[in-house]
């Protein structure tokens, strides 16, 4: 799994922008935690005083608010716009990240046309996996004291990394169901070894390169082993801190832990986390004989659900919606329903 922020960079026209989800749609709180530090988390107020679901978003790689302004007048959302489509039907969660405020104000940078994300040293030493699921467990344990009766039931959704440590959150806050979608079930130390392969069979780099590039991330793997704090030296653009917790965690072991109704959903022309790795999971569950998994693949959608088949970027279309509605279909089913 290559790393990447999930952000949607939308020109904010005045009459557009109004429909547009902002911080002021969420009610926010903190915890300040002796382990963990400050913990913000946000509750969307559209309709707070009802029963309903509670879906916690854990969003994927990257130092970026879930809320962003540019100073030509975009906004960017480090989560799918269509998510929150069903907000009068369900309590939408948000939980930072350690270290990144909930909105900002953000640089772009023109030449790698991409934002400039916000990288400081709380953010570099809190960025593991259990880091992130012991501070969203202590936010979900809040959420569900504040709203109580009002939560019918807890669902997780994780997309790309936020998919890598659902499964583990799941267990420890006893979610009534899960969501990753462009996630992956093994490490993705491995995940990195299948896209150099795969590069190699397209065509676009030679075997020989393939095996010298994984030879070099050997070399890596061991090197993060050595320096598992190290918050300085990086590779693929985050810490070895944050890879020593990431890159070895095989999310598949905790999915088989739980018999709650799971489901995967991967695009199968996903540059930044290869099918492959997620086709693991479909066959793990089958060889144990355990029967909630559920796992869709588009086989033409990439990592953002935009279809693939045209060469053109800016002609390609997203799916999005389409993808999201049947989500939320899964996610809505009765609680005896089977997958």
């Amino acid at each position: 799994m290559r790393l990447f922020a999930v952000f949607v960079c939308l020109l904010a026209q005045p009459l557009a922008a109004q429909t547009l989800p902002k911080p002021s749609d969420f009610e926010s709180r903190s915890i300040d935690d002796r382990a963990f530090g400050t913990i913000g988390w946000h509750i969307d107020n559209a309709a707070i005083g009802d029963p309903g679901i509670l879906v916690v978003w854990l969003p994927g790689s990257g130092a970026m608010p879930f809320f962003q302004t540019y100073s030509d007048g975009s906004v960017g959302f480090s989560f799918p716009l269509e998510f929150l489509a069903y907000r009068e039907k369900a309590h939408f969660m948000f939980v930072d990240k350690p270290g990144i405020p909930f909105s900002a104000e953000m640089e772009f940078d023109e030449k790698r046309q991409r934002p400039v994300e916000i990288d400081n040293a709380v953010y570099r030493d809190g960025l593991t996996k259990d880091n992130l699921v012991g501070r969203t467990a202590i936010a979900i344990q809040a959420a569900r004291r504040e709203l109580g009766d009002h939560v019918t039931r807890l669902v997780l959704v994780g997309g790309s990394e936020g998919a890598q440590y659902a499964f583990a959150l799941a267990r420890e806050v006893k979610a009534d169901r899960v969501v990753g979608w462009g996630g992956i079930a093994l490490p993705q130390y491995y995940d990195l070894i299948i896209d150099y392969r795969l590069q190699a069979e397209r065509g676009e780099i030679s075997r020989d390169e393939a095996q010298s590039h994984i030879e070099e991330l050997y070399e890596t793997i061991a090197s993060v082993e050595e320096n598992p704090f190290d918050t300085v030296k990086r590779f693929e653009g985050e810490t070895y801190r944050r890879w020593s917790s990431f890159g070895p965690y095989s999310a598949i072991q905790d999915m088989l832990s739980l018999d709650v109704p799971l489901l995967l959903v991967q695009g199968g022309a996903d540059r930044n986390a290869p099918v492959l790795n997620s086709d693991y999971a479909a066959v793990a569950f089958l060889s144990a004989g355990k029967t909630n998994l559920t796992y869709w693949v588009y086989p033409n959608l990439d990592h953002f659900f935009k279809d693939t088949r045209t060469d053109i970027p800016a002609a390609q279309i997203s799916r999005s919606k389409e993808v999201w509605d049947r989500i939320w279909s899964w996610i809505n089913k009765p609680l005896r329903s089977a997958n």
